[in-house]
Order: C-alpha cells, then structure tokens, then sequence
C-alpha cells in the first residue's frame, strides 16, 4: 500500500559523510509549542551483548526533558524535518513571506552542538514531501518533482536545486533506503527504482518491492538494509535484505510492547550506527487512563440512579485519591463533560500517550537468523498534553546526532 503519513513521518537517519563529533543523543521533536515546535535531547541506555541480561520489569513512565530549544513552524507537520551532520533543518511553509520584518523565504537549521541557529534557503514547491538526507545533502520528494539542497562549502550559496523528476508519484512511495554507494532507493507498490546521486539519473533497479514500510537503513557491519517489516503478519519485526531485495529475513524478536495496556500507534526505527549496529525503535503507545474510567462509571451510577452507596463511595474514594475531583453531583457531572469533551490537546481525557524506546544491538545468530539477543534497554516518556493530533498520526520525528 502507498507510503501514509503516518509511515512518512521519520526523514531518513542514514550515516552521514559529515560525521557528527563528540557524544552522540537522541533528539525528539513535538509541535507542544504554542508557536511551534520543542526539540527534546535524550541519552540512551545501551547494552552489549557480552553483559548480562538484567530482570525485565515495566518501566518506569518518566517526563521528558526540557527542550533545548524551540523552533518557530507551523505546526501539525512534523514531515517537515530532516537533519544533516549536526544539523536539524525545518522546511516549513511560512506564513511571513511578506513580513518586511522577517528575511524572506529562508528557514532555521538548528545545530545541535552548538546550538546556534542558521538561516537555509525554504523549499518553495511543497506538498507533503518526503525527505532524504545524504551526508550534507537534503533531497526532497515532492509529488512529481525532485530536488536537493547541498550544505557543502563549497556550494555556497545554498539552494535548492530541481533534478530529474522521478518515474512515480512520492504519494505511491512505500519505503525507501539512501546511503549505499550515492545511490537512493525507492519502492513502490510494484517495483524499486534507483537514483544515482553522481549521474542524477532514475532507473528501475527491480520489479519487486523492498519489504520495508517507511525509510529503511543500508547497515554496512551486515551488509543488508534493515528496517520495519510491512508485512501486518509480521509488523513489529524487523526485516533485512540485500541490495537487490532478496534474501529477506525476519528478527525473530518482536520489538513493539507486549504489554496489554498498551495500545500501538506508530513507531520509527533509528540507526545508531557502530560495530554492533545498534538502533532505537521510537514506539507511540496509547494507554487508558483508568482514573477516568472510573470517573465515567461513577457518572453513569449517579444517571442510572443505580448501585448501593457503599459502591458509589468506593467509586468516589478511588477518584479522590487519584485526583482532587469532590463527590457531589454537579461537579461529577462537570467532570463527565470534560472527559467528553477532551481536553483539545492530546484528544481525550480518557487516554494518554507514552514513547517507549527500545534500544538494542543487531546480528545474526549461528542459525544465520537475525536476533537482538538480550541487549533490549526500554526506556519511557511521557508524550506532552499539548501536542497535536498530528503528532499521533504520523511516525515520530527522532534523530541520532
């Protein structure tokens, strides 16, 4: 099936020719912002697969860090990110063009070491594009056209340049992989094409489709292209392959929470590179607010007239130790409304969502199957009440710099 937004929404994390320098963070991005947008900085827990396996147990739901920065965009359109190097770049619309007060058609990239903030050229020919990063190039699917921004010195001044426009639609895009020998791949639903970043060149590479959903990474201590399987039988695994699409495999582990409190949204999977090639799958649950559940059974006792009192004070004594809500009538019935009407942010004020990243090293096993082993960390966060809708329909927005 095509590439949705939901699939669309993670730029491609592939290595970069300008490799960033120092220690490197996972950087999460939310339009939780009134103006925009917040950039979050996270370290991740990583463990090899010589140490020990610690005992598993539900992890702990913490708060995210401050932001460490926050970007001025429109928001619900966190497809609009890619980052290069050490730099996030957005490439939003903007809506002061005319604003004499404001330097006409550029956008802010954001460097994450220095965290300083330059000026790049926008993209003025946008719908919903599909952004590709290839050491310090930007390409851009755009419906039928395609082009590049190149950050390199010695392209200076920087622009956006049209190149040949691809044999397809980016709205039939279901996967693609970049970063294997300046060459970009792309699937459809029918067939695989390849641009060759030297020639600027379109070919059709193969009449099969890569078994990837969303961007998938060429993992060089593999020599296979890894990503999520879009197989529904086996979502949640990840898939390999070589360069031409055969000899596809399955991780026999499955990465998405087990848990049944959780409910699956989305999820991106990033590189993380090294000798053991280690990733993060971002994972976007939704969990019920039980607290609220028992709000709404509260309510529809006092409605129904029904249940001894003795029930409905338990039901009133779980809710006030779970909140500061009192017990009379008109207030629970205020506090009905607000669960029906939600609170306009995260939707309802029955659920809540949480990122749950998983951390993990990649490699074969001896039966030549394709195993994490026990190097899984899984840490939680708690996805902010004011983000968008768009946050949860689409993947989330994570990079490794």
């Amino acid at each position: 099936m095509p590439l949705s937004k939901q699939s669309r929404g993670e730029p491609h994390d592939a290595p970069r020719t300008s490799k960033p320098t120092g220690q490197q963070r996972l950087y999460l991005i939310f339009d939780d912002w009134p103006w925009g947008y917040s950039i979050r900085k996270l370290k991740l827990s990583r463990r090899s697969p010589h140490q020990r396996r610690l005992e598993l147990h539900r992890p702990q739901h913490k708060r995210l860090p401050p932001p460490c920065i926050c970007l001025e965009a429109i928001r619900r359109l966190p497809v609009y990110f890619a980052a290069f190097g050490t730099n996030i770049i957005t490439v939003h619309p903007r809506k002061d063009f005319w604003d004499v007060r404001v330097p006409q058609f550029v956008v802010p990239i954001f460097d994450v070491r220095s965290l300083c903030v330059k000026f790049g050229p926008a993209l003025l020919c946008l719908a919903d594009p599909i952004l590709i990063t290839v050491g310090d190039e930007v390409f851009a699917l755009d419906y039928e056209s395609f082009s590049v921004l190149s950050m390199k010195s010695e392209c200076y001044p920087h622009e956006w340049c049209f190149l040949q426009p691809p044999p397809f639609l980016s709205s039939d895009v279901t996967s693609f992989v970049s970063s294997y020998e300046g060459i970009i791949f792309a699937s459809t639903n029918c067939a695989t094409f390849a641009f060759n970043i030297s020639s600027g060149m379109w070919e059709q590479s193969s009449k099969d489709a890569l078994p990837f959903t969303g961007p998938a990474n060429y993992v060089h201590a593999l020599e296979m292209f890894v990503g999520l399987s879009k197989d529904p039988n086996t979502y949640g695994h990840l898939c390999s392959c070589r360069v031409s699409g055969s000899d596809v495999r399955f991780s026999k582990e499955y990465l998405l929470s087990k848990d049944p409190a959780d409910c699956h949204v989305s999820a991106t999977l990033v590189y993380l590179g090294g000798s053991e090639p280690g990733f993060c799958l971002v994972e976007c649950v939704c969990i019920t607010d039980t607290r609220v559940e028992e709000c709404d059974q509260l309510v529809k006792c006092v409605d129904e007239g029904g249940g001894n009192c003795g029930e409905l004070d338990q039901l009133k004594k779980n809710v006030d130790e779970g909140d500061t809500a009192s017990g009379n009538c008109e207030e629970l019935y205020q506090l009905k409304k607000n669960v029906d009407e939600g609170d306009g942010a995260s939707g309802s004020m029955h659920h809540k969502y949480i990122y749950r990243l998983t951390t993990f090293s990649l490699s074969y096993d001896n039966n030549g199957d394709l195993t994490t082993g026990d190097t899984c960390v899984v840490q939680c966060y708690k996805v902010p009440e004011e983000v968008s809708e768009a946050i949860y329909q689409q993947n989330p927005v994570a990079f490794w710099l």
